[in-house]
């Protein structure tokens, strides 16, 4: 099962801007502490109607930029006011690389007094991942500006979101907007002083909240290096989804290791000898591994099966594994450990369910009781209850484990339900299922289930999902 949302909107803030090749990069300040740039100019007393037309060469491309700088800057800073002309000015140049350029310097001379009416004006005009791109550009603003000043950013932020929620506009897109923002106002003030932005994420008493931007103060302290950001991850508390979050950051942070080559990431993972940070990361490095060299991969692996650390690389490997061939998968998981057995036979039966659910259910009658045969029918049964919910409830009253079994049955019995109201109702009154259990599955569907789909590694009831 492909990774689901560990925090649905932890994924949606980690969208392009936030690879580590920063536009403004650590280290790049004055006297004051603010960013500067290389060319500046004293203002002009005219303003550029846009930008020249586009031009071929270095030189005159540079000539562009230091004229558009001129008409903006006046005693070495541009004000609010200006920079609110210059990006609105900026915004209206169709080359790409031209208008990314003007942006860059833009960002060098950001200040704390101008970098509210810089964000606004990203803020009101922004047209996405087009012709401007203006999702990509708000993100590094935000970024640059909490890097710049991030207990004055957090502060604006946090009252324009009051703002808009204020008024109705808090919902939808626009709502998630200003969490988002938050996350790299976060990753810029984290860059710049880790100790004071994650001081500032700990005292959030919302939990949801305080997950979601301790994500961007990862990602900070990832600019100058993994060992800083790996002692924050190490130091956030356990919550009541365990170590998923933990696991996720580590995850990121692998990622960013992986940009050093696939040895490099495997040798890491062995330096870790926490086992909650030695999971995230061990499972992302093994997600790349398999599909790099699968042979490689499946021997990597191996070593950690025996580790509770090492039960969800089981699982990444098996789950990509399984696409191609589910029955090597349960070849190689005859010789696993029984934890990370359990692992590779739920990957592996809902893939074969998927391509051949009559041989996988003959497979199934010959198995005797065991935690491979639990996770193997939970999986059966919840894929097949997608086109044959009565028959998957049978199958998944035949689980041995009481909580698997109730967790199975919730799920094959919420997916009938949908289909089917009448006949699922009919089952419900006889199916012995905790009140609980009754209600997620007659529940109303409200867009996404952050607990459906997915086994979660590991076995046993529980929200899904990893």
């Amino acid at each position: 099962m492909k990774q689901s949302a560990l925090i649905p909107i932890l994924v949606l803030t980690a969208g392009g801007a936030f690879g580590l090749g920063w536009i403004v990069k650590p280290g790049a300040t004055g006297e004051n502490g603010n960013l500067v740039g290389g060319s500046k100019s004293t203002s002009s007393s005219s303003r550029l109607a846009r930008p020249a037309g586009s031009g071929n060469s270095k030189s005159n491309s540079a000539d562009r930029v230091e004229d558009f700088l001129a008409n903006y800057t006046s005693g070495g800073t541009i004000s609010p006011e200006d920079m609110t002309a210059a990006i609105e000015q900026m915004r209206k140049e169709n080359d790409p690389i031209l208008r990314r350029k003007l942006f860059t310097e833009l960002l060098e001379n950001l200040t704390p007094e101008n970098a509210k009416a810089a964000y606004l004006t990203l803020q009101s005009g922004r047209r996405g991942w087009g012709r401007g791109g203006g999702d990509d550009e708000l993100r590094l603003m935000a970024h640059a500006w909490g890097r710049l000043d991030g207990p004055g950013a957090i502060k604006a932020l946090t009252e324009m979101r009051a703002e808009r929620e204020g008024d109705g506009r808090g919902r939808g897109r626009e709502g998630d907007r200003g969490g988002s923002d938050l996350v790299s106002v976060l990753s810029g003030w984290a860059s710049a002083d880790g100790r004071a932005a994650a001081d500032y994420v700990s005292g959030i008493e919302d939990e949801r909240e305080q997950r979601m931007l301790a994500f961007g103060v990862v990602r900070g302290m990832m600019v100058n290096g993994v060992d800083e950001a790996m002692s924050y991850v190490a130091s956030l508390p356990k919550s009541e989804d365990g170590d998923r979050a933990q696991s996720w950051y580590m995850s990121t942070i692998a990622s960013e290791m992986l940009e050093e080559g696939l040895d490099s990431a495997k040798a890491w993972v062995g330096t870790i000898n926490d086992p909650d940070l030695r999971a995230g990361a061990l499972s992302r490095v093994a997600e790349s591994a398999v599909r790099e060299d699968l042979e490689g991969a499946v021997e990597w692996v191996t070593q950690f099966a025996g580790e509770e650390a090492g039960r969800r690389a089981v699982n990444r490997v098996a789950d990509e594994w399984a696409e191609d061939d589910p029955q090597a998968v349960l070849t190689w998981a005859d010789s696993l450990p029984d934890a990370a057995k359990a692992e590779a036979y739920g990957e592996a039966f809902e893939e074969w369910t998927r391509q051949d659910a009559t041989a996988a259910g003959e497979y199934l009658t010959s198995m005797e009781a065991s935690p491979a045969r639990d996770s193997a029918v939970e999986e059966f049964a919840t894929t097949l209850s997608r086109e044959e919910p009565a028959t998957a409830i049978k199958w998944a009253e035949t689980i041995s484990n009481a909580e698997m079994r109730t967790d199975a049955l919730t799920q094959v019995a919420r997916s009938w339900y949908y289909r089917d109201r009448e006949s699922a109702t009919q089952w419900l009154e006889t199916s012995g299922l905790p009140e609980e259990s009754v209600q997620a599955v007659t529940a109303e569907r409200r867009g996404f289930d952050p607990r459906g789909g997915g086994r979660r590694p590991g076995g046993g009831g529980g929200p899904r999902g990893r």
